[in-house]
This record gives C-alpha cells, sequence and structure tokens, in this order.
C-alpha cells in the first residue's frame, strides 16, 4: 500500500491536535471535461441562457479515497436553479450525465485526471433529470416556460462507494435509490423503495424499505458508506422524512438508515433499518431550525461504525456513529410507522435505541474551511486524516469558487 507521504511533508512538525493540513482548489476547468458528449453548442446555449460559467464544475457531490493521494469524486445532477415561483428546476444542460470523477493531489491543486459519466447497459449517457411526478418539475429555461420531459433513468447522484473489484456503489435522491456501477459507468442495478413502480431502461429491484418514499423533495438518500470487504453497505436520508407542513415533521430531528447486505451486487438485501439522531440546531453557529439539518456524507470506519457529515447554517459537523446497540427496526412492530419520526417521540418507552454518535470534527472551528456547503468526505488510510470536499453547485449563482478539498489532522485515529 502507497502511504501518505505527500501529506507527511505537509505536516511537518504540526503541533496542533487539530488542524487543516492542505487546501486544494480544482483549477478552471471546462464542463465537456466531465461530459464529452455534450456538443459545444450546447455549452454556449447555456450560457446565454443564464449559466454563468461553464469552468467551475462540481465534482463534490461525494468523495472516496483511493490511496496514494487520488479520490474518486462525483458530480450530482449537473447545473440546476429554482423556478421563479417555486414550482420547479431549470437545467441550462438538460443532457449532462452525473459523472465519476477521478483526481488527485498534486502542486497544492485538485487535478483531474478523467470522468466517467454514467450510462444505461447500452452505453447511453443517462441524464440528472427528475424520474416521477411529484419530484422538481424540470424546466429548459430560467423563466421555467418550457418544460422538460421526466427521465426514468435520470439520477441525482450523492455519494459514492468503490467496490474490491473495481465496481462502485453510488446513492441518489430522485427516487431515492442504490446503484451498483460496473467499471465504466454502466448501471447495472438500481435498488429502490418497495411500490415505486419506476420503469427504467437498465434492471430495477423495489428492496428499499416502502417508508423511504417518504422523503422530502430533494432530500432523499445522500449518504452512502461501504465496508471494507465490499459486503456491507450503509444508506442514509439526507433529512428526516415527511411535509414540513406538518410541525410533527418539521421539527423531527432523526433520519433513516439502512443497512444492506450487497455480497452479491445484482441481489442486495435490507438487513436493518435505524434512527439516527441529528444535533440540536442551536449548537450551529448560525440560527438553524431543525428542517435545515441535513446527513450528507458518510464512510464507513470499522464494525458497525460510520462517519457522518452534518451540516446546517454556519458549517458542518462530523461524528462517528455506532449502529451495534441501535434498535433494528425491522425486527420493531411499529419500524415502518412514520410516527417513529414525528417530533417528540418517547423512544425509552417503545424500547427503541438511537444510534449512538461521538462528535468528531466542527468545521467552523477551522479558519481554512470557510463553507458550510461541504458534501463528500473520506478517510485516508492512517486513519487519522480526513478528506473534505465542497459541492459549488456548478456556480449557478455566479458567486461561488471552485471545489476544492480540504486535509485535516484529526485529533485521534479512528482506526
Amino acid at each position: 500500500m502507497r502511504t501518505l507521504g505527500f501529506l507527511y511533508l505537509a505536516l511537518g512538525s504540526l503541533a496542533l491536535a487539530q488542524a487543516v493540513v492542505g487546501v486544494y482548489p480544482l483549477p478552471p476547468t471546462p464542463i465537456r471535461a466531465l461530459n464529452p458528449h455534450l456538443a459545444p453548442e450546447e455549452v454556449e446555449r447555456a450560457l446565454r441562457a443564464g449559466w454563468p460559467t461553464e469552468t467551475l464544475p462540481s465534482l463534490g457531490s461525494g468523495l472516496a479515497y483511493l490511496g496514494g493521494g487520488r479520490f474518486v469524486g462525483l458530480t450530482d445532477r449537473g447545473p440546476n436553479g429554482d423556478c421563479p415561483d417555486g414550482r420547479g428546476k431549470w437545467f441550462p444542460l438538460p443532457r449532462f450525465a452525473p459523472a465519476l470523477v477521478f483526481l488527485r493531489l498534486e502542486a497544492g491543486a485538485l487535478k483531474l485526471d478523467r470522468a466517467l459519466p454514467l450510462k444505461n447497459p447500452l452505453g447511453k449517457p443517462v441524464t440528472g433529470l427528475p424520474n416521477l411526478p411529484g419530484e422538481d418539475r424540470p424546466f429548459a429555461d430560467k423563466a421555467c416556460g418550457e418544460p422538460l420531459p421526466l427521465d426514468p433513468d435520470g439520477l441525482d447522484t450523492e455519494d459514492v462507494a468503490p467496490t474490491p473489484t473495481g465496481a462502485f456503489w453510488l446513492v441518489e435522491e430522485h427516487s431515492p435509490s442504490l446503484l451498483y456501477v460496473d467499471p465504466e459507468g454502466r448501471i447495472q442495478v438500481r435498488y429502490v423503495p418497495q411500490g415505486l413502480g419506476l420503469k427504467a431502461s437498465y434492471p430495477v429491484q423495489e428492496v428499499l424499505p416502502p417508508i423511504l418514499r417518504l422523503r422530502r423533495n430533494n432530500r432523499g438518500l445522500e449518504n452512502l458508506a461501504l465496508s471494507a470487504d465490499g459486503k456491507t453497505a450503509w444508506v442514509v436520508l439526507q433529512s428526516p422524512i415527511g411535509p414540513t407542513s406538518d410541525p410533527g415533521f418539521a421539527e423531527s430531528l432523526v433520519a433513516r438508515a439502512v443497512r444492506l447486505d450487497v455480497s452479491d451486487p445484482m441481489w442486495a438485501r435490507v438487513t436493518g433499518m435505524y434512527l439516527v439522531p441529528f444535533s440540536d440546531p442551536k449548537d450551529y453557529p448560525k440560527k438553524s431550525l431543525p428542517k435545515d439539518m441535513m446527513f450528507s456524507a458518510a464512510q464507513w470506519v470499522k464494525g458497525e461504525q460510520v462517519l457522518l457529515l452534518e451540516r446546517a447554517k454556519g458549517g458542518a459537523r462530523v461524528f462517528l456513529v455506532d449502529f451495534a446497540k441501535a434498535t433494528n427496526l425491522l425486527e420493531h412492530p411499529e419500524g415502518q410507522s412514520e410516527a417513529l419520526d414525528r417530533a417528540g417521540v418517547d423512544y425509552g418507552a417503545k424500547g427503541i435505541r438511537l444510534a449512538e454518535r461521538r462528535l468528531v470534527l466542527e468545521t467552523w472551528r477551522l479558519k481554512e474551511v470557510d463553507t458550510a456547503k461541504l458534501e463528500g468526505l473520506a478517510l485516508l488510510e492512517d486513519g487519522r486524516t480526513l478528506a473534505l470536499i465542497n459541492d459549488n453547485d456548478f456556480a449557478m449563482e455566479g458567486d461561488e469558487g471552485p471545489t476544492r478539498l480540504w486535509l485535516v489532522r484529526l485529533e485521534e485515529a479512528l482506526r
């Protein structure tokens, strides 16, 4: 195994127990480096329509470490913005395909080695467009007057985990779903909640708990952790379920997590479902509400322990989450009930233990980490160095900087 020699040079005689030891921005990168199938005319049309720039792509919706200063990152569904009346999203590049991106750290910068757009088994790139009615309505123009068709193949990918065989697991928000992708980026199977009824050009299996269909719009599966042997996966919703118009759900501070046996990637099996608590929003430096709380990235550590990146207004926190003593809701009579996800539930009275958490990091205490929109994390081979990466939303608002990766030296090794 290659060592962290590239990092040790940066550490030097660092005496601080916890500190940023490197910040790596992505140099200006044209969007067609991620999606070569896009025609130059499509990019020019998107810029004329109001997309501010095509050289600040977002590569940080997910992150995994490959060793030796190399990473695999992930885009989401591509450039998109809110409609003026809030009735949907506009997509300046509707043919954009979510992509795996292979990155390395070199000379103080984040270098893109290659990109792998996701595609169906026949090699056709998929889009990032929504799948079914009830999700974001897609439009082609900023005024949202020109509707786009829904795409059952479309993906809003949010986290990635490479397998020991060179393939990849991904999670996405639309349906929401877990996907198995071969080393060439071809989707082999998509696992969705039971009863969803999605028909795509690739195999779809309804194996996830049906309660995941109650995820909030654009708050689906955002977190994925895979054990080192590639046999067990944990997936976690970004937010609590249920509509925020209902105070019981709006004040909720728990998210659903699902464990799967993925020993046979084509026949994954759900083996556990749990509740994970969020922080009190008052723990954050800027005023946040329960509906602002999000889990945005995961990383397996050891055994039943997973790192979860939580964020709200003003920054992010990283927790070591232990599922070992948590109640498996598949074995509880009320486990599939949405009543468990409402605020004010007495879990002790119901014999339910939530997953245990231990705080590892608060990013606002590190002056170099100047964004709250962190969506990827990875633990390096020393077990003590954490990589964080931001999602800059493809610079849709025009004031975002580039994708950046931070290396943070933790106070203690986690494994």
